[in-house]
C-alpha cells in the first residue's frame, strides 16, 4: 500500500527521532530560548518503535529507516531497538544512524554486526572551534572513534554544517580529511529552523559561494544531483556532497516524513504541526485505525521550503530540531 501526498510525492524513507536529550549544545539546533524536554513517560517505549517501523515495513513497503535524535546514543535499549527490528525484518531494509560520534566506540561493532550504516556530525577539525559550536571540548575523540570505527570496517559518512565565519575556512581541510579517512563528506546548508533569523542570515553560506571559494584553489567539477544530494568531484579524485535546503531546495522529490521521540509525525522540517499517533498504540493497538490516519497526516505535506524560496519569505516558525530528529 503506497504512501503519497497531494503532490504525488511518494513516501519511502521514515527518520524517527529516538530522544531529545543530547550530550553537546551545537548553537544550531538549540532554540534562542530554553524549552522543555519530554516526559520520559511520553517518549515512545522500544517495544512501540519496534512495532511502528514493523508497520511501516509491512504495510507500507517502506525499506529505508533513520534513527537520528538528539543524540541516539544516548538512548536507553538502542541495541533493543535494532535488534528488535532486525528481527522482525530482517536484512530487507537500510537502517542508518545520526550521531556526533562521541559515545560511538561504544556501539561500533555492535553497528556493524546489524548492518546500520552511521553518519557522523562533524563540523570543525579544531578543538577551540567544536567548543564554540557544540558548548564542550570533545573532538579528539570523536576522531579516534571514527578510526576505531573504519578499522572495524563500519560504513561511515560525514555531515558538515556550513557556517560562515566559524567553519568555511576549513572546507577544504575538511575535504583533505574525509580523503584521509577514506569517507565521504557532505555540507550541509545552516537551515533557518530553531533559530533566531538574524543569527541565521549572520552564519548562513550557500554552497554556491563555498564552490566559488574552491575552485580558487582546487579543482571542481559537478557530477549531478540524486535526491537530495548535489555531487562534485575535487582534484578528480575526491567526491564531496552537497545538501542545499536553502539554495537548491529538493522538496518536488521529497520522499520523507518524521516520527518525533514523542509519537507524533512530522511532514517538513519548515512545518510546525506535528500528529500524534500514541494514542493508536496506547493502551492498546488499533492498527487499521493507525494505517487511515497515517494515509490521512501524509496527504497534508506541505510543499515545503520551495514555496517560501519562490515568496522570498522564511517560515514564521519551526520545530524544535532537537524534538523532532535532526
Amino acid at each position: 500500500m503506497r504512501l503519497a501526498d497531494s503532490f504525488g510525492r511518494g513516501i519511502n524513507y521514515i527518520r524517527i527521532s529516538l530522544t531529545d536529550r543530547c550530550n553537546l549544545n551545537c548553537f544550531y539546533c538549540e532554540p534562542d530560548k530554553l524549552y522543555e524536554k519530554f516526559p520520559k513517560d511520553e517518549i515512545l517505549r522500544v517495544e512501540e518503535i519496534i512495532y511502528l517501523i514493523s508497520l511501516f515495513h509491512r504495510k507500507f513497503g517502506i525499506k529505508k529507516f533513520r534513527f537520528t535524535g538528539g543524540e541516539p546514543l544516548l538512548r536507553r535499549g538502542l541495541k533493543e531497538i535494532i535488534e528488535g527490528v532486525r528481527k522482525e525484518i530482517g536484512d530487507n531494509a537500510e537502517l542508518t544512524i545520526t550521531t556526533n560520534g562521541m559515545f560511538l566506540k561504544n556501539f561500533a561493532e555492535f553497528f556493524k554486526e546489524h548492518k546500520v550504516r552511521v553518519n557522523i556530525s562533524l563540523d570543525t577539525l579544531n578543538e577551540e572551534k567544536f567548543k564554540k559550536i557544540s558548548g564542550f571540548y570533545g573532538l579528539s575523540n570523536i576522531i579516534h572513534n571514527i578510526d576505531y570505527s573504519k578499522n572495524l570496517g563500519l560504513k561511515l559518512k560525514i555531515n558538515t554544517v556550513l557556517l560562515r565565519g566559524i567553519n568555511d575556512d576549513e572546507i577544504s581541510d575538511l575535504i583533505n580529511f574525509s580523503k584521509e579517512k577514506d569517507v565521504k563528506i557532505r555540507f550541509i546548508e545552516f537551515m533557518p529552523i530553531s533559530v533566531d533569523v538574524n543569527l541565521w542570515r549572520k552564519n548562513f553560506i550557500s554552497e554556491g559561494e563555498v564552490i566559488k571559494a574552491l575552485q580558487q584553489k582546487r579543482k571542481i567539477k559537478f557530477i549531478g544531483a540524486d535526491d537530495i544530494e548535489r555531487t562534485y568531484l575535487v582534484d578528480d579524485e575526491i567526491q564531496i556532497g552537497f545538501i542545499s535546503t536553502v539554495s537548491h531546495p529538493f522538496c518536488q522529490g521529497c520522499s520523507r516524513i518524521r516520527l518525533s521521540s514523542d509519537g507524533k509525525i512530522y511532514l517538513c522540517l519548515f512545518d510546525p504541526s506535528g500528529y500524534d499517533i500514541k494514542k493508536f498504540i496506547r493502551p492498546k493497538i488499533s492498527e487499521d485505525e493507525l494505517c487511515k490516519f497515517i494515509h490521512y497526516v501524509v496527504k497534508l505535506k506541505p510543499e515545503g521550503f520551495i514555496k517560501f524560496k519562490r515568496e522570498g519569505t522564511l517560515p514564521k516558525m519551526s520545530p524544535i530540531m532537537k524534538q523532532i530528529g535532526g
